[in-house]
C-alpha cells in the first residue's frame, strides 16, 4: 500500500467514526427524554428569519353573499291581564357575510371557531348551526320559561316589554398580511339600546388568528406608557372640541383594538370616556414601542390595504316595511322541518354591491350615535363605510 492510499483510508475511517459518534449521541439524548421540539425553542430573533420565508404572493379573499335571518317570538300571556300590549316580545336578527376562502385557503377552522364564539356565544363548529342555535333562543326582558311561541311576522315592540337583539358579522379590512373581521352586537332591552363592536385579526399568510397579546406586548410598564400615549391623543382631539363635547381621559387601555391602514383604533365602550361608544385612532409610528416583535415584522411586510364598504347596518327597532328579497329559511341542523316552521329570512345579495374604495379618513375619534326612543325612528349614523 502506498503512502497516498494509506492517508485516504485514514481519512475515511475518521469520517466513519464521527458519523457513528453523532448517531450514538442522538440516540442517547432521545432515550433520556431531553430532546426538544425545534419549534418550541423560538425567540424574538426567529421572526426575522421567518420574515424572509413568508410568501409574497396573495390571492383575493372570498366571502359568502350577505345573509339576513330573523326570528320573532311573543309570550303566550300578557303581563297585565287584558292588556295585549304587555306581552313580552323578542326579535332576533342575524346578518352575516362569512369568509369562504382566505388567501386561497378554504380550511378556516381556527377563524370560524373564533368568529362563532364571539358572534353567537356557542361552540358549534359550523356557522349555520351556530346561527340556528342563536336564533332559536329568544331574548326576553324577563324570564318567562317556555310560555311563548314563534310568529311569522314582526310584533310591535313596546317599551319595557320588547327586546330586539342583533348580530352583524362582516369583513372590515384586508391587506397582504391581515384580514380583519368586524362583529357588531346591538340590543334594545325595552329602555335603551347598546352597541358593542369586536374585531378578529387573521394572519392571511400563516393562517392563524392573532390575539391582542400577539399585537401588543403584555407588559405592565409598557401598558402604562401606552395609556399616556392614548390620553395624549385625546388631548389633541379635545383641543378642537367645545367644552360640552370634550372627551375624558381614559383610565385603562381598552381590551378591544382594530388594526387599520394608518394605525390602531382603540374601542372605548359607552360611558368610559364619552356618553357614547367612541374610537380613538393612534398612528402606527407612535405605537411601535408597544408592538410585539412578530407584529412589527408583519407591519413591515403589509401593504395593499382594502376597506370593505357595504353599508351593513342594524335593523330599526320597529320595522314598518321590509325590502323585497328572496326568502330562504334557516335550516335546523339534522332536523329538517317544513318551510312554514321558519320565520322570515331575507337575502340581500341583490341590494349589496361589494366594492372597494377608500374609506373615511380618520381624524382620530369617531362617535357612534345610538337609537333615540323606541318608535323605529333613530339617529344611528354608523361609521362611514
Amino acid at each position: 500500500m502506498t503512502k497516498k492510499n494509506l492517508i485516504i483510508v485514514i481519512i475515511l475511517l475518521t469520517i466513519i467514526d464521527l458519523v457513528a459518534a453523532g448517531w450514538y449521541m442522538s440516540r442517547r439524548i432521545e432515550a433520556s427524554g431531553q430532546s426538544k421540539n425545534l419549534f418550541e425553542q423560538r425567540d424574538s430573533t426567529d421572526y426575522v428569519i421567518e420574515a424572509d420565508t413568508v410568501m409574497a404572493a396573495s390571492q383575493d379573499d372570498l366571502f359568502d353573499e350577505l345573509q339576513h335571518n330573523t326570528y320573532y317570538y311573543i309570550a303566550d300571556n300578557p303581563s297585565i291581564p287584558g292588556d295585549n300590549s304587555s306581552r313580552y316580545t323578542s326579535i332576533k336578527h342575524v346578518k352575516v357575510r362569512w369568509p369562504r376562502k382566505v388567501n386561497g385557503d378554504g380550511e378556516l377552522t381556527a377563524l370560524n371557531k373564533e368568529l362563532i364564539g364571539r358572534a353567537f356565544g356557542n361552540t358549534q363548529s359550523q356557522m349555520k348551526d351556530a346561527r340556528y342555535v342563536y336564533l332559536n333562543t329568544p331574548s326576553f326582558n324577563k324570564p318567562i320559561g317556555d310560555d311563548y311561541k314563534k310568529l311569522s311576522s314582526a310584533p310591535t315592540i313596546v317599551p319595557v316589554y320588547g327586546n330586539v337583539s342583533q348580530v352583524l358579522v362582516y369583513p372590515y379590512m384586508t391587506s397582504q398580511r391581515l384580514l380583519v373581521m368586524e362583529i357588531d352586537k346591538v340590543e334594545y332591552n325595552g329602555n335603551t339600546t347598546s352597541e358593542n363592536s369586536y374585531f378578529i385579526h387573521y394572519d392571511r399568510m400563516r393562517q392563524r388568528v392573532l390575539s391582542r397579546l400577539d399585537i401588543l406586548v403584555p407588559d405592565m410598564e409598557k401598558e402604562t406608557k401606552l395609556l399616556k400615549t392614548i390620553n395624549k391623543k385625546i388631548d389633541e382631539l379635545n383641543s378642537g372640541r367645545s367644552d360640552d363635547r370634550k372627551l375624558q381621559h381614559a383610565l385603562n387601555v381598552p381590551a378591544e383594538v382594530c388594526c387599520t391602514k394608518k394605525g390602531v383604533k382603540f374601542e372605548f365602550q359607552h360611558g368610559s370616556i364619552s356618553s357614547s361608544p367612541i374610537e380613538i385612532l393612534v398612528e402606527y409610528d407612535k405605537l411601535e414601542p408597544y408592538f410585539t416583535e412578530e407584529f412589527k415584522q408583519l407591519l413591515k411586510q403589509n401593504e395593499d390595504y382594502k376597506i370593505f364598504d357595504e353599508s351593513i347596518k342594524p335593523e330599526p327597532i320597529n320595522a314598518a316595511t321590509v325590502s323585497k328579497a328572496v326568502s330562504t329559511p334557516v335550516v335546523a341542523p339534522k332536523k329538517p322541518k317544513s318551510k312554514s316552521y321558519y320565520n322570515s329570512n331575507y337575502n340581500y345579495k341583490k341590494q349589496v354591491k361589494p366594492r372597494y374604495r377608500s374609506r373615511r379618513k380618520y381624524s382620530g375619534a369617531k362617535r357612534r350615535s345610538g337609537y333615540h326612543g323606541y318608535s323605529g325612528r333613530r339617529s344611528w349614523n354608523r361609521r362611514q363605510r
